[in-house]
């Protein structure tokens, strides 16, 4: 059997702790843009949705969707429109009603609403 020299061991396992603290760096960049969205004055709602339940909110407006739990998969569909998939984080710029679907079997989720005002 040959010896794997450190050189190439070092080539192969550096750049993973790299990428993730690029990765946590640039998340959190975009999480705090995405919580700038809707502007200085909003209205933020914590809302629980138990499994296979669904929730329907008003909102109006520029709104963001921030999805944590377990499982940070929900399905929203905005005015009775198409459903759509959200995994975290979602920005929203309507008026009428949005419906989060919580299609998990096993976990709750929490959803924070920041919607302006």
């Amino acid at each position: 059997m040959s010896a794997v020299p450190e050189s190439t061991l070092l080539l192969i396992g550096l750049p993973a702790p790299i990428l993730m603290l690029l990765w946590f760096r640039y998340y959190r960049k975009l999480l705090k843009g995405a919580l700038e969205y809707p502007g200085d004055s909003f209205t933020e709602d914590r809302i629980r949705i138990p499994p296979s339940h669904s929730v329907k909110v008003r909102i109006n407006g520029k709104c963001t969707i921030v999805i944590t739990g377990v499982n940070s998969w929900a399905t929203i569909r905005v005015n009775g429109g198409p459903r759509q998939k959200v995994y975290k984080v979602r920005l929203v710029n309507a008026t009428g009603e949005l419906e989060i679907v919580n299609e998990s079997k096993v976990f709750h989720i929490d959803v924070y609403l920041r919607c302006g005002s």
